[in-house]
């Protein structure tokens, strides 16, 4: 039977609930993505903003709440619920604290709520609250000071794999992916039965626990497959992952030979090798590349299995979301490396996201985007394009991916990416997506970079919140994070959407 990829989708949704219908009587069932789709509520305009736990606790839920809404025009809040980059700036660090918050350093990091373990009985990953601040809960402490403000409150669940959750987390290194070479990592493999419990549980426990405090969920994890981690750009996890044993099951299922599959990613991980040491080969580094392609399909086969796991997890989740609340909007983070990598968009597919889907937030970060894209210039010169350098193809690269009119590579870090930018990603998604959901672009407000980058500036400010709303936008994120800001660029962003709104777009 010819299955289409939407299809599938939808069959692995429905799978995975029956088969842990048993295992798990105590939690609900994930339903197919696309049948338990509702008739999702939407604010209308829509302004977020993300905000760190640590921001609520250092100034106090009730000044950050203020700043979002007087200065920033904020009506609906982003509040990590879960996450494991807790990191406070620091006032001589080299992106310095702006003017409030706190200055400190590492936190651990976990989950920020109080959950009942009962929809974690059947995965090993259990005790994940975090240690900081006490008992901090944001939900219970945020959300009904948001409410009484009609403001609303997202949980915001961040899954990006990061070292400190592998030292956090007991047993989360019996999930862990495993790479080409055997060696575990500290990222979590989607294929795990524990892990995708553990996240299904996550989505459970916030959904009915607080069920009349979060108003929508957003879930994020900026990862990609062992081929676009190998180029790198974006966040990139360690390892040419995953070849556990649950990922070969699968893959032989499949028809995907594994023994073919670990050979062909050791010679392109020495292809690699030997282009970071110049030791260039006798047809070139491109060619060369391809050819291994062709010698070794299993290798594009692989990276499909992974992206196709990837977008199982996020179809999973938000099955479950739409069972237990089909009014509240459950949205996805789709990383910037979307707008960089033609290897990473290719499989990033809007046409297939919208399938599981009530809104998707875009990275459109433009000031941090030019030394970003810089960035990932560099990592395909390094590797796959190590025949030339990013000036020989960035015409070429910029006309594939529609950027031309952007700076030159020479000056992308200092000048940032352009308010185009905003506009030209917010169209394409709006198209990809066939407006049939929500496109929310995320506009750059101080994203750390090095000191000798582009920085933001109230006009950038000004000049991306008209392009995104310009382009169609259902409405944006103010990002990344509330305690990166400055006030005066907050300010801006605040000032310009009133302006917008009076004028009705």
């Amino acid at each position: 039977m010819h299955l289409n990829r939407r299809s599938f989708l939808q069959l692995c949704s429905a799978a995975t609930a029956f088969l842990t219908r048993e295992a798990r009587p105590q939690s609900k069932a994930a339903a197919p993505a696309a049948q338990s789709r509702g008739p999702a509520k939407h604010r209308e305009p829509f302004v977020a903003i993300q905000v760190k736990p640590f921001s609520w606790v250092d100034e106090g839920v009730d000044q950050v709440l203020d700043n979002l809404q007087q200065k920033g025009n904020v009506n609906t809040i982003f509040a990590y619920t879960f996450d494991y980059e807790e990191s406070r700036l620091r006032k001589d660090g080299p992106v310095p604290l702006p003017d409030h918050g706190v200055s400190g350093g590492e936190l651990v990091g976990g989950a920020f709520y109080d959950y009942d373990p009962k929809y974690f009985q059947a995965t090993s990953l259990k005790d994940f609250r975090s240690k900081d601040y006490g008992k901090f809960d944001v939900i219970a402490e945020v959300a009904p000071k948001a409410h009484a403000r009609g403001m609303d409150f997202f949980a915001w669940d961040y899954n990006n794999a990061d070292p400190i959750m592998a030292r956090s987390i007991p047993g989360i290194s019996y999930v862990a992916e495993i790479d080409v070479y055997g060696r575990r990592t500290t990222s979590p493999c989607f294929n795990h039965p524990d892990y995708r419990t553990f996240l299904t549980g996550k989505i459970e426990s916030v959904l009915s626990g607080y069920s009349s405090e979060v108003d929508g969920l957003t879930w994020g994890c900026e990862r990609m497959g062992p081929i676009n981690n190998m180029i790198g750009g974006g966040w990139t996890t360690k390892g040419i992952c995953c070849f556990c044993e649950f990922c070969r099951t699968k893959a032989r299922e499949r028809g995907i030979s594994v023994e073919r599959a670990t050979t062909g990613y050791r010679k392109l991980d020495q292809l690699f090798t030997a282009a970071a040491q110049d030791q260039r080969p006798t047809d070139g580094y491109f060619v060369s590349f391809w050819r291994l392609l062709l010698e070794y399909p299993e290798i594009l086969s692989w990276e499909t299995l992974w992206t196709g796991s990837y977008h199982e997890v996020r179809s999973q989740l938000y099955g479950t979301g739409k069972a237990l609340a089909p009014e509240k909007p459950f949205g996805f983070h789709i990383q910037q490396n979307m707008t960089f990598s033609p290897f990473y968009r290719a499989e990033e597919d809007y046409a297939e996201t919208r399938h599981y889907a009530d809104f998707l937030k875009l990275a459109t970060y433009n000031n941090a985007g030019g030394p970003r894209m810089a960035s990932f210039l560099d990592r395909l010169s390094a590797t796959i394009f190590h025949d030339a350098t990013p000036d020989n193809f960035l015409p070429l690269y910029y006309k594939m991916m529609g950027d031309e009119g952007e700076a030159s590579y020479s000056q992308l870090h200092i000048a940032g990416l352009s308010a185009s930018y905003v506009a030209r990603e917010t169209k394409r998604a709006l198209a990809g997506v066939e407006e049939k959901i929500k496109i929310y672009p995320s506009i750059d407000i101080d994203i750390p970079t090095k000191p000798d980058d582009h920085r933001t500036k109230p006009d950038d400010v000004r000049e991306a919140i008209r392009a995104a709303f310009g382009a169609g936008a259902n409405g944006v994120v103010l990002a990344t994070r509330y305690e990166e800001m400055w006030l005066a660029n907050l300010s801006a962003a605040g000032e310009t959407l009133r302006a917008v709104f009076q004028q009705g777009g």
